[in-house]
């Protein structure tokens, strides 16, 4: 026998050894939670893709007021975003936007909101707006607000919608 043939047996079993003894026991199926829901920290904004609504993040942008909101989801997604299919919907003229805690109301002049036929442009204004107020309100620990709890109406000078939460358009 060749001093290889020799050494494969004793490898072999050296291997088996090695891997069986590294302390890690098998186990059954486990099975994980329900995945993370909810609205992140930070500035996002609001756009469409083909499946609904989809939040990205603008960790740099700097707002001082809602209406700063509002003009950087007018300016519409990025090349990138752009390129992964999102799309704004939103058209943005006068910007005539109020936010006290929780409440936040829109107004703009002839805009058209309809709550049946223009689900995906209210919830880009409404989950963008409830975002920005929470953000903004995070600058100030006595009156920090949950996007979740902020409620906006949108107002086009004939007719007022909601208020609306962002749950109301997300995931349907």
């Amino acid at each position: 026998m060749t001093p290889a043939r020799a050494a494969a047996p004793v490898l072999a079993l050296a291997l088996a050894a090695a891997l069986t003894s590294c302390g890690v026991r098998p186990t059954g199926v486990v099975t994980g939670a329900d995945p993370a829901t909810g609205l992140t920290r930070g500035l996002r904004l609001y756009f469409v893709d083909g499946t609904g609504l989809r939040g990205v993040s603008r960790p740099d942008a700097k707002i001082r007021d809602l209406a700063g909101a509002v003009k950087l989801l007018g300016v519409g997604p990025n090349r990138t975003e752009r390129e992964s299919g999102l799309t704004n919907l939103v058209e943005i003229g006068r910007i005539d936007v109020t936010g006290r805690g929780d409440r936040v109301t829109y107004r703009s002049p002839g805009a058209f909101f309809d709550a049946d036929s223009d689900r995906l442009p209210n919830g880009q204004l409404v989950c963008t707006l409830a975002r920005a107020q929470s953000y903004l309100s995070s600058k100030d620990e006595d009156r920090r607000v949950r996007p979740d709890d902020v409620q906006v109406t949108l107002d086009n000078g004939e007719r007022r919608f909601g208020p609306y939460r962002c749950s109301q358009f997300l995931d349907g």
